[in-house]
């Protein structure tokens, strides 16, 4: 927008507009300024929801590869470092992130019981450049039984990274 302004062409065009009808050009000017960065902000809104989008699944990724790998301290790295995070399954809310994480600990004590994780994403939805929900479901695949339901996700922009901040998991 700015380099479209110091354009020789685009000053030699205001000008003449300018000599004719001042008052009808210089509306018809400013109209136009207008939708040209409208169409711009769109364009730059919608880059920025695909970058989000990405990092959003690139850190579910790392967390199924965390899980796979036994490693469920890693698998937490992408939630909330806060008492605040919620986390509800059928057996409740808790709340916090260590609550959350001994949680895990105690009910995977092993690799073996972890089994291998898989997503599956639904819906991602942007809410804003802070904010994004997110449904899926997941699945276990374990030696003795598999099990797997679906999951909704509220992601928050925290000190620069993506994080989980409330999970709701059945």
């Amino acid at each position: 927008m700015r380099l479209l302004l110091r354009e020789p062409i685009f000053i030699l065009l205001l000008e003449k507009l300018f000599k004719k009808n001042k008052m009808k050009n210089l509306y018809l000017v400013c109209i136009s300024l207008m939708l040209f960065s409208c169409q711009q902000q769109k364009e730059e809104m919608q880059h920025d929801k695909a970058k989000i989008i990405s990092i959003i699944k690139t850190n579910l990724a790392a967390q199924k590869s965390a899980w796979n790998a036994g490693d469920i301290t890693m698998f937490m790295e992408h939630y909330w470092k806060s008492d605040s995070m919620a986390f509800m399954s059928k057996s409740g809310v808790r709340y916090g992130w260590s609550e959350t994480l001994d949680a895990y600990k105690s009910s995977y004590p092993t690799q073996k019981e972890m089994g291998t994780l898989g997503f599956e994403v639904k819906k991602l939805d942007i809410l804003s450049a802070d904010a994004a929900y997110m449904l899926g479901s997941w699945n276990l695949e374990r030696d003795t039984l598999e099990v797997g339901g679906h999951f909704s996700l509220i992601w928050k922009k925290v000190n620069g990274q993506w994080v989980i901040v409330t999970d709701h998991t059945s």
